[in-house]
């Protein structure tokens, strides 16, 4: 590959990265305000708790942070560390207020 061919691989990228993290943080965003109310669990929609909403406030941070880290560079690693952290910050809010588990939404 050229240099001109991976610069514009790595700009393709960066534009897919950051439209799915605003997707992320819009969702985060709007859970966290409340415009969300409710989630599925076990096929059955139940009310996001205030404490479930503290957690996706958490969750829409660390998009932010990510959306600037992917925006000024492209560090590989340091953008996969960030995406673990994410991932567990999903989960997180994402778990059964009684067990603890994560259920999807």
């Amino acid at each position: 590959m050229t240099r001109k061919e991976v610069k514009a691989s790595t700009q393709k990228l960066r534009k897919t990265t950051l439209k799915n993290l605003g997707e992320i943080f819009r969702v985060a965003a709007r859970v966290a305000r409340g415009e969300i109310k409710h989630r599925r669990s076990d096929g059955k929609m139940v009310p996001i708790s205030l404490n479930q909403r503290r957690k996706w406030v958490s969750v829409a941070a660390c998009v932010a942070q990510i959306i600037g880290s992917v925006t000024s560079n492209l560090d590989e690693r340091g953008i996969h560390v960030q995406l673990d952290q994410l991932d567990r910050l999903v989960n997180e809010a994402n778990a059964n207020p009684k067990d603890g588990k994560s259920k999807t939404t």
